[in-house]
């Protein structure tokens, strides 16, 4: 047989490079254990779900009537839950766009990228793997909603289309930023759209769709997945123009996140997956730094780092929704009679952690790199009390906020004692979440090369405790007189007491985490 005939002079595709790679690998790999892992996520599911599913349905059953009950009088949970979602979905738009959407594995970006051939055929097979998780994803949330709203079945399943169509449609709204290489503000002002009619249908209370409205929902959600099904068509012949650079980022990106899951560094997960800060539009007038010039000159470091961390977080938008997100999860009990004493005091924490984690960016930063810390003519003490201004200001409003909301939700107005004890409980607690950010992004890296510890769910590092609850405790500890509040219990003087004492605890904790400081 001839040259020409023994061999063919067409290149491999990339659908042919995976399909020889797959064939290859298979062998590796017993059937079965493709089978017990289908059967393990299984298992989770159904045990999760019997689980929780109960416990949301009890979350929806709060609207509050007219004039009684606890909670904002006409307020609908089902709306607060799909306005959490719709903000919470923003914040991850940044990191699934930083990891492609479209990408490949470390391995893959390695040794295929460099041969010559179609590209479409790598990247397809990834497009449809993610639009199954969109679709599912998106199924998910929809039956979740319509679970906490407790819809009838037709109202559901009308719900669970719709999720369906919303989850296709921003997929391949990520997909078309990615390959024209902007950053996906469509699909952010599409949610942020989302979220303000949500929140404008509860302030004007309009209906949740509990009985009625199944078949509209069906018949938005199947358009809405036919309209993704021809964008996509309208995208596949341009996977071929995208960059090489940008999909071995992206592998490089993925490798260190899974390096960072795998040894519970959060901080630098969160690095990885996070935006850089905006590149200023226009010049600062520094208002912190100009009042440092009246202050004595070992103070003036002090304001000039709350002005630094001020500026990083102002070219940070998505803090704020960050900052939203914590606020309507430490509200949501007031909105809903079905959720207990334990769990009103739980949302509130995390609510407040989630907050926490929005202004503690400037520590994490500090702690990547000191060299900006150290460059200041005063000692790391000084350094860390102007770290703390910022947190604190910003906390201070936040807490105040909910103490607010918690305030109106009762049935009776407050006294003038009660709103200054809750003016002087959210200054005070303010302080304590600020402690614990410090704590949170100076928090000392535990030592892995100790030997494992046996424990009941198995032997495990010695650090992943240490690395896991460094931060949450010293918040926990500042957020509970406050949390205190969401179960009724009025503002006192001998509550401000508790509130001043863990609030001190908490910030000489995050004063002094990290290092032995000297003045």
């Amino acid at each position: 047989m001839s040259a020409r005939g023994r061999y063919s002079p067409a290149l491999p595709t990339g659908r042919d490079l995976r399909r020889w790679v797959r064939v290859r690998t298979a062998r590796t790999r017993s059937p079965w254990a493709l089978v017990g892992d289908i059967y393990d996520a299984g298992l989770a599911i159904v045990v999760l779900g019997a689980m929780v599913v109960p416990y949301l349905g009890r979350l929806g059953t709060g609207s509050v009537p007219e004039g009684g009950g606890r909670g904002l009088s006409g307020v609908d949970p089902a709306w607060t839950a799909l306005l959490l979602a719709l903000v919470s979905l923003v914040l991850i738009l940044e990191p699934l766009r930083r990891l492609g959407p479209l990408f490949l594995r470390p391995y893959e970006a390695a040794w295929w990228l460099d041969l010559p051939g179609d590209r479409r055929g790598l990247l397809e097979p990834v497009a449809w793997v993610e639009a199954a998780v969109a679709l599912t994803v998106g199924s998910a949330t929809g039956l979740l909603l319509a679970v906490v709203a407790a819809s009838t079945p037709a109202t559901a399943a009308g719900m669970v289309l719709f999720g369906a169509g919303c989850g296709g449609i921003l997929l391949v709204l990520l997909l078309s930023a990615q390959l024209a290489g902007t950053d996906g503000r469509g699909a952010r002002a599409a949610l942020l759209g989302a979220a303000t009619a949500a929140l404008a249908a509860d302030v004007v209370r309009l209906p949740f769709p509990r009985r009625e409205g199944g078949l509209l929902l069906a018949v938005i959600g199947l358009l809405m997945c036919l309209v993704a099904a021809l964008w996509w068509r309208r995208l596949r012949p341009r996977l071929v123009d995208l960059p090489d650079a940008h999909l071995l980022e992206a592998a490089a990106r993925s490798r260190g996140a899974q390096v960072s899951v795998l040894s519970l560094d959060t901080r630098a997960l969160g690095r990885l997956l996070s935006a850089p800060a905006r590149r200023p539009a226009a010049s600062s007038r520094l208002p912190l730094a100009r009042l440092a010039g009246r202050l004595p000159r070992a103070l003036r470091p002090v304001l000039c780092v709350a002005q630094a961390d001020w500026l990083l977080l102002c070219r940070q938008p998505r803090r704020g929704l960050q900052l939203l997100v914590g606020l309507v999860i430490a509200v949501f009990p007031l909105l809903s009679d079905g959720v207990g004493a334990v769990s009103a005091v739980a949302f509130h924490l995390v609510g407040g952690w989630v907050s926490v984690l929005a202004v503690a960016e400037p520590a994490r930063r500090a702690w990547f790199d000191g060299g900006a810390d150290a460059s200041w003519p005063a000692g790391p003490l000084l350094v860390r009390c102007g770290h703390l201004l910022m947190p604190t200001a910003v906390m201070t409003a936040w807490a105040l906020s909910a103490l607010t909301v918690e305030l109106c939700a009762r049935p009776s107005a407050p006294t003038s004692g009660e709103v200054l004890a809750a003016l002087g409980l959210a200054a005070l607690a303010g302080c304590g979440w600020a402690g614990a950010a410090l704590r949170s992004g100076f928090r000392p890296t535990p030592d892995f090369s100790l030997g494992l510890v046996a424990s009941p769910v198995g032997s495990v590092p010695p650090g992943v405790v240490e690395m896991l609850v460094s931060g949450p405790d010293a918040a926990a500890l500042a957020g509970l007189p406050t949390a205190l509040l969401a179960l009724g219990t009025p503002p006192t003087a001998q509550l401000l007491g508790v509130q001043l004492a863990a609030s001190g605890v908490v910030v000489a904790w995050g004063l002094l985490t990290g290092r032995r400081m000297r003045w």
